[in-house]
């Protein structure tokens, strides 16, 4: 199949490469399109007027095109700004054109759910635009990394196991206990699989899976345009309960052809790493031996032990894309190749992505778009993450006095491994490194087919079928004599997994004016969705031949299987009621049948909503350039998981032939869709002929119907069931301001503000379920829950008792007036927190001074905590730099003992910190630290190198860019120890153990890193 797909890419990148204008042209006219500051304005549409060609303008404003006889004028236009028509002389051949913004936004369109087009003035709910350009000036291997602080509203974490790591997408607020919380991606009106499979859902760890999101060529979208509530996303159905990330990629353009190459290199380093003492050796007790942590004496010491073991990445990105095409065939043909290193030696990613769209208007009537896209995508050894024996735990545990440089070689002549002392968990990183693995090879195809016909003037009709299909082959080995993982021998895991999605609708819409004051637009349609998941494989506990990873020489062998399908059917419809272009009505409508529900399958869900454009209705004062007032009503379903409803069984190897056992989860009869209902309003404000913007949103949504597991008794014969229940709330605002704060003929600056508040209530479970947990908590650090009159993301953990005063209990000394002044922990779990910020904000500025162009990006997250399992273990080894102070004792915890008497007992910091550390089991309280953090996140500095009139490169810009360049603030630890100062944040919390609901747990997470590099952007 791959090979078939290859030579179908070949055809045709060869067949969009030799499609060129067909007609006689006299002369081409070349020339830049700038704004209002003089900057070049990428994306401009240049039409000639009365025929169907014309180009685009490049990423710095520049264009080409070709003019035949006859034809005296240009229109140019872009989304946003007012048009303009240029006229041309016989002579002419370049131009120098300027753009006025459309601060009423009459003329601006955005793109809606399904892929309808809608002026945004009628909009009746939020929305947020992106432009291509945005984020393809500073890239990331996960363009959806990038979106942090661009989004009023958006949250994004990274996974934590490198290059090719998953990431999770929030859109006001988390709203699913068991379900998904992720945005829906939509790419030229149809979804795309972003299944987040494979992530790391407790504290021991794991290796986290890819996202489909990821594999979006960012240099292949124009415009990206998020729906954040229910109004704005209803028409996608259950998928789209937490909003939609719209992408529209670049088309083909009649006219000359043009060619654009974005080119980049950046260096990677770590992020943050921790802290360490550079004082103390390996030991305990103040004495030295082969102990695993540093609480021997003051010794020589290896202060880059850590810092040295990563390494520097070096990643490059590159895109090519070209347009050509005629009245009848345009085309729009990319090649991207995407290299990573990660900043653990033998990590990497490569990504090749091909990209087809061919364009047609064969008729006046009759037009049709198709695309396909290609990806191959290789990941070589993805880190493991969490408590148990991960690569970055293993170097993190690496005594302060050890040279691990002198363990590079990791095993000795008889194949074991080379370690400083003893384990039964912990290894030589180096091993682990380069005797175990962890490869993803991705093959993944989309293909995109639509055909529109309009019936008459007012009336259209559009059928699409999309197929998004990828293969993910999966390859762990661990060598023999692997701590914890490998069986004799070793062992090895090979599955393939197979996700397919196809798209079918059909939607007419139509358009049409009644009198002379009144207009409707309307939509309606029906389509099908079908999804199906495979996964196919074995594994090897145990290799007859050491490290033999070949399934073949299994000493014992599992297999690995897993099936399921779903399909849902819909139909819609839309209607938009306006009155003088300036009072707007809207209403919708979706029913579903899902194949998850119990018979008849079916939920709807309707929306409501109108807006009102006071700038035209009233006469306001002259600094108002344009005002609107909107507000919305809107439901959105929810259906589950397949096979919920009916009994399932199991079949394992064993006996004669086989067993069959019934799985533990006893059927839900009664399984109801999951519902959220949102209302919203807003405030539109353009101010001083558009020098200010202000978007202002309010929201509040309930999601009711939750799905909770519930645990059964064990006479039922079942061990839990799944059940309807509960309600939870999401309330908050959303601001955007735009600002142009300086203009002059060579100077520009433009300033966009987002923030963002959110605020969560779980309003009720169920009788029988006060509290839910968001992943298997091993009491290693905390455990996110939700619970009956708390939030979603609520920490629970153990902490410091304290009395009915509130003051801190330490331990009574025994009769031989020992082991006093200890910290006594609590006795239950208790809450230390919420892992969700408060408040997230964003301030993007951008300038302009004749070829010099800047923009930096500063965002922030507030509020919100996480806890650290690598903190702990700082702890308990005495390597963190906060365990330097106390190491000679006289440590008295000013606090009481239990029976109410003052502390007088004198402690050491050795002791301390390893009673609440625990080892692998630590009191969650003491490691727990604010999450609030702002950062300098992007930074671009560009030049715009003179090309010459008439040279073949139209246009040149070389940028100096950075990510993540430093904190300019970060939070400290919660708990405030008597005695010592608050720790600064020593994590990135933008990095997460996994993307999915089990959140706000660092444990070995592989550092983020911070990238500098150069980046070329030239246009033909």
């Amino acid at each position: 199949m791959k090979r078939g797909l290859q030579y179908l890419l070949l055809t045709l990148l060869v067949a969009a490469f030799f499609v060129s204008p067909s007609y006689a042209q006299n002369r081409q006219i070349t020339g830049k399109v700038s704004d209002e500051n003089g900057a070049g304005l990428p994306g401009a549409n240049v039409l000639i007027k009365g025929t169907t060609r014309g180009t685009t303008s490049d990423a710095d404003g520049g264009f080409s095109i070709g003019v035949s006889a006859g034809e005296s004028t240009l229109i140019i236009s872009s989304v946003g700004y007012m048009p303009k028509e240029v006229s041309i002389t016989p002579t002419m051949t370049t131009l120098q054109i300027s753009l006025e913004p459309d601060v009423k936004n009459l003329g601006e369109v955005v793109v809606t759910a399904l892929g309808i087009e809608r002026s945004a003035k009628s909009l009746t709910y939020a929305t947020q635009q992106i432009s291509g350009k945005q984020l393809t000036d500073v890239r990331d291997a996960n363009f959806v990394n990038t979106l942090s602080g661009k989004v009023a509203g958006i949250v994004v974490t990274q996974g934590s196991s490198g290059p090719g790591s998953a990431t999770r997408v929030v859109l006001r607020g988390n709203r699913s206990i068991s379900g998904n919380n992720n945005a829906l991606f939509v790419v030229d009106g149809v979804p795309i699989d972003n299944t987040v499979q494979g992530q790391v859902g407790n504290d021991f760890g794991g290796t986290n899976g890819s996202d489909g999101a990821s594999n979006i060529n960012p240099d292949d979208i124009e415009s990206m345009n998020v729906l954040k509530g229910a109004a704005a996303s209803a028409l996608y159905g259950s998928r789209a309960a937490n909003g939609v990330v719209m992408i529209t990629t670049k088309k083909g353009k009649a006219g000359a052809v043009t060619a654009n190459i974005n080119s980049g290199v950046v260096v990677e380093n770590p992020f943050l790493l921790p802290e360490f003492q550079n004082t103390y050796g390996q030991g305990a007790g103040g004495a030295t031996s082969t102990a695993y942590g540093s609480w021997g004496p003051a010794t020589t010491t290896f202060p880059d032990n850590v810092k040295n073991f990563f390494r520097t990445g070096v990643s490059t990105n590159n895109s090519f894309g070209i347009s050509a095409g005629t009245d009848k065939v345009q085309t729009y043909t990319s090649y991207a190749y995407n290299a990573v290193q990660g900043i653990i030696p033998n990590n990497s990613l490569q990504r090749h992505t091909f990209n087809v769209r061919i364009g047609t208007q064969l008729t006046k009537r009759f037009s049709t778009d198709a695309k396909i896209t290609y990806v191959n995508q290789d990941i070589k050894n993805k880190p493991k993450s969490g408590e148990e024996s991960g690569l970055v735990m293993n170097v993190y545990k690496v005594p302060r006095s050890v040279d691990l440089d002198t363990y590079k070689t990791y095993e000795n002549e008889a194949g074991e491994p080379v370690y400083w002392t003893s384990s039964s968990i912990y290894m030589n990183p180096y091993w682990t490194m380069n005797k175990t693995s962890d490869d993803e090879k991705r093959n993944r195809i989309t293909a995109l087919g639509s055909a529109k016909y309009n019936l008459t003037d007012w009336l259209n009709v559009q059928g699409r079928i999309s197929y998004d299909r990828y293969d993910d082959r999966v390859n762990r080995s661990w060598a023999n004599r692997t701590l914890l993982f490998a069986g004799p021998g070793g062992s090895y895991q090979d599955f393939s997994v197979a996700i397919l999605e196809k798209n079918l609708d059909v939607i007419v819409s139509g358009n049409n004016k009644i009198g002379e004051n009144f207009a409707l637009t309307y939509n309606f349609g029906a389509g099908q969705t079908y999804k199906r998941y495979s996964q196919v494989g074995a594994n090897a506990n145990g290799l007859l031949v050491p490290n033999k990873f070949d399934l073949s020489f299994a000493a014992s062998l599992s297999q690995i299987a897993n099936f399921n399908e779903k399909e849902l059917h819909y139909v819609f419809g839309t209607a938009s009621f306006s009155y003088k272009d300036f009072f707007t009505v809207d209403a919708a409508a979706r029913n579903d049948w899902s194949s998850t529900l119990p018979k008849p399958y079916s939920f709807f869900y309707p929306s409501f909503g109108a807006n009102l454009i006071l700038t035209e209705a009233f006469q306001l004062p002259n600094f108002i350039s344009f005002a609107k007032i909107r507000g919305s009503w809107a439901q959105v379903g929810n259906d589950t998981d397949p096979y919920l409803l009916s009994q399932t069984y199991t079949f394992t190897q064993g006996g004669t032939g086989g067993y069959v056992y019934r799985d533990p989860t006893q059927p839900a009869t009664n399984l109801k869709p999951e519902i959220s209902s949102s209302t919203e309003f807003g405030l539109d404000l353009r101010m001083f002929g558009g020098k200010l913007g202000l978007d202002l949103t309010y929201y509040n949504s309930n999601t009711v119907n939750q799905l909770l597991s519930l645990s059964l008794a064990p006479a039922s014969g079942f061990s839990q069931q799944f059940i309807n229940a509960g309600k939870i709330n999401n309330k908050g605002f959303e601001l955007s301001v735009t600002a142009k704060a300086a203009k002059t003929d060579n100077f520009s600056w433009d300033v966009t503000l987002n923030l963002a508040r959110n605020k969560n209530t779980i309003v009720r479970l169920d009788p029988n379920v006060k509290r839910a947990f968001l992943g298997g908590g091993f009491g290693r650090t905390a455990t996110p829950i939700v619970e009956e009159g708390g939030s979603y993301g609520d920490m629970i953990a153990q902490r410091w008792m304290r009395d009915d005063q509130g003051r801190f209990v330490v331990t009574t000394p025994d009769s031989a007036g020992n082991n006093g002044g200890k910290p006594v922990v609590s006795k239950e779990f208790e809450h230390i927190g919420n892992f969700n910020p408060k408040f997230t904000a964003g301030l993007n500025n951008s300038f302009s001074y004749k070829r010099f162009t800047a923009s930096f990006l500063i965002d922030g997250r507030f509020g919100g905590v996480m806890t650290s399992g690598t903190a702990a273990n700082l702890a308990f080894d005495g390597t963190g730099d906060f365990t330097t102070d106390h190491r000679e004792g006289g440590w008295v915890l000013p606090g009481v003992t239990s029976t109410g008497e003052a502390n007088t007992t004198p402690i050491n910091a050795e002791t301390f910190w390893t009673t609440v550390s625990g080892g692998r089991y630590s009191w969650g309280e003491f490691f727990t630290y604010s999450a609030t953090n702002v950062r300098l996140r992007e930074l671009s500095v560009g030049y715009d190198i003179p090309t010459g009139q008439g040279f073949f490169i139209k246009s040149a810009r070389l940028s100096f860019i950075a990510r993540n360049l430093f904190f300019i603030y970060r939070g400290s630890s919660t708990l405030d120890i008597p005695g010592e100062k608050k720790r600064k944040l020593p994590f990135d919390p933008d990095v997460n153990l996994g993307a999915g609901n089990f959140q706000g747990i660092e444990y070995g997470n592989l550092p983020s890193t911070r990238t500098v590099g150069l980046n070329l952007k030239l246009g033909f």
